[in-house]
């Protein structure tokens, strides 16, 4: 049995709120997921920690209902992925020194150890109890923590669950370091129990003259029917299929994840894939006739995931879209990113818990979105305690912070000798982090004949200014249409402000075109409210109201 620090099983689970924010395809949505109307309603797509969402499906019904699990996660590989993304139309460089690409981080996959171990352990505990008694899990990992990951599945699944290791082996794909490039992925295969579903898979093997049978196709090639092996080297990667590519990092091909769903799953059967990333496996299980719920921490991921639903799909089933927690990563990342440099964080990526060094003090950013809470100053204490040889004092930079709590703390560090922590809003310090994206939008409205027809006029974003280092005016006078920076157009012709119903979306399939900009759409009642979602190339969403 593997052993890390900190090493502790799940006791509890907790049910965490659920906010349902879009919804595709569907009419008159659920406010809360559960398995009762899903299993007539739409597949579910949710964005939050992984952790919190298993949580909540397990106490929502979903205990023992899940048939499959496919799960992509971080491999503890030390890197960061970036999407690079590029402006519509025009690729030529915007200035001697600027660029048409620019860089949106997705995530962060460096971790300690022990950390990264019981990450994992969590939610495969809450993945073992999401399994029917038929299901199977597919954890796809390299061999970085492959044999770490083995180990704590035999513990969570049991050794006697686990049914084959597959390699996936491909020839292209990134640049070998060694004299033994890695070209191989692993995928462990466990199951709930030994009554596993499984549908034996073949493939067909030409020859150049008969070999141990005379089979002959209707080309005059001899050929065999043999079961598919555990080791696949006939899946290239997403590198290599151009029509799949949607430039998202550690993108995988469709031919892998339906493979896999062909063979662990009947079309009654509901899929998981709680590490969405590009939504390869909600794609792949919706063109098979299965259910699905996808999950991922990232907005893009989400993003993502729906425009790919929507514009490769003829008829796809209807997706409502929750938040858990109302968590948005992506945007906390970019606040980060813009926090450091404004402030000159040193930062330390050997720190695990602390972000880097400010002057003489550890500097601990906390989560940007949301205020600062006791209990993130709790997280501070607990690690201090962990390091009694420290002495350095502790900068917290906030985005706001609960009432009264800074008075509290200023009381403690009086009695404090070591270790003070020094809480500085950035909000209140007068540091901008961004500004949000500016559209003008004309809204005609013909009440009698219940239409309305809606015009984007312009659309600035200033994070893709900031992204891609140029000023408004050099931008302008290299890109002479606004919609480069716009990545797909959503309307809502009765929004209420709750959620977000889509009924007409204008996502451009080729990077080359643009948005239409121009849309006439019935309302369905006299006063209904028209709403247009605008989403730009970086990910960031603006609604514009009538």
């Amino acid at each position: 049995m593997l052993q890390w620090v900190g090493k502790r099983p799940i006791d509890t689970v907790s049910n965490y709120p659920a906010q349902l924010a879009e919804v595709y395809g569907v009419d008159n949505p659920e406010t809360e997921p559960t398995y009762e109307n899903f299993r007539l309603g739409p597949n579910l797509m949710f964005q939050g920690d992984n952790k919190e969402i298993l949580s909540t499906l397990l106490v929502q019904g979903f205990r023992g209902k899940i048939d499959l699990i496919y799960i992509d996660p971080p491999f503890a590989s030390g890197a960061d992925y970036v999407r690079k993304v590029a402006l519509r139309g025009k690729r030529e460089k915007l200035a001697a020194e600027g660029h048409s690409v620019a860089e949106q981080m997705q995530y962060t996959d460096i971790w300690a150890n022990d950390t990264y171990l019981q990450f994992m352990f969590e939610r495969l505990i809450l993945m073992r109890e999401l399994l029917s008694d038929k299901g199977s899990i597919y954890l796809h990992c390299d061999p970085t923590m492959s044999h770490y990951l083995k180990l704590i599945m035999d513990e969570v699944f049991g050794i006697e669950q686990f049914q084959n290791e597959i390699v996936w082996a491909y020839r292209t794909g990134g640049v070998g370091k060694s004299c033994w490039p890695r070209k191989h992925d692993v995928l462990l295969f466990y199951s709930k129990s030994s009554g596993y579903t499984h549908n034996a898979l073949q493939e067909r093997i030409f020859y150049e003259k008969p070999f141990f049978n005379e089979q002959v196709d209707d080309e005059g090639r001899y050929y065999a029917d043999v079961y598919i092996r555990d080791t696949w080297d006939d899946i290239k990667p997403v590198i290599n299929v151009s029509k799949e590519r949607v430039d998202y990092p550690t993108q995988k091909p469709e031919a892998l994840i339906t493979r896999i769903i062909k063979a662990s799953s009947n079309e009654d059967s509901i899929v998981l894939d709680c590490f969405a990333g590009s939504g390869t496996t909600a794609v792949a299980a919706e063109k098979l006739g299965r259910r699905w719920i996808a999950a991922d921490l990232n907005k893009g991921a989400i993003q993502t995931t729906m425009k790919r639903i929507q514009t490769r799909l003829d008829a796809p089933r209807g997706i409502a879209h929750y938040r858990v927690n109302n968590y948005d990563v992506s945007t906390d990342m970019e606040l980060k990113r813009i926090v450091i440099a404004k402030y000159g964080v040193a930062t330390d990526r050997k720190d695990m818990f602390f972000d880097g060094t400010l002057d003489t003090t550890l500097v601990k950013i906390v989560d940007l979105t949301k205020p600062l809470t006791r209990l993130n100053i709790q997280h501070i204490k607990d690690e201090l305690d962990n390091r009694p040889d420290e002495a350095r004092d502790v900068t917290v930079l906030c985005n706001g912070s609960e009432l009264g709590f800074q008075a509290e703390l200023n009381t403690e560090n009086q009695r404090r000798p070591i270790n003070k922590i020094i809480v500085r809003d950035i909000g209140r310090e007068g540091i901008t982090t961004f500004e949000p994206p500016q559209a003008t939008v004309d809204f005609d409205v013909n009440r009698d004949k219940q239409s309305v027809t809606l015009t984007i006029r312009d659309y600035i974003s200033p994070t893709i200014l900031d992204r891609l280092d140029i000023e408004r005016t050099v931008f302008d006078e290299h890109i002479d249409d606004f919609r480069a920076q716009i990545d797909c157009v959503l309307i809502d012709t009765a929004y209420t402000g709750e959620h977000f119903t889509i009924v007409e979306s204008d996502v451009p399939e080729k990077k080359s075109d643009f948005i239409k900009g121009k849309y006439t759409v019935s309302l369905p009642h006299p006063d209904a409210r028209v709403a247009v979602k605008i989403i730009d190339r970086l990910g960031e969403e603006t609604v514009v109201t009538e």
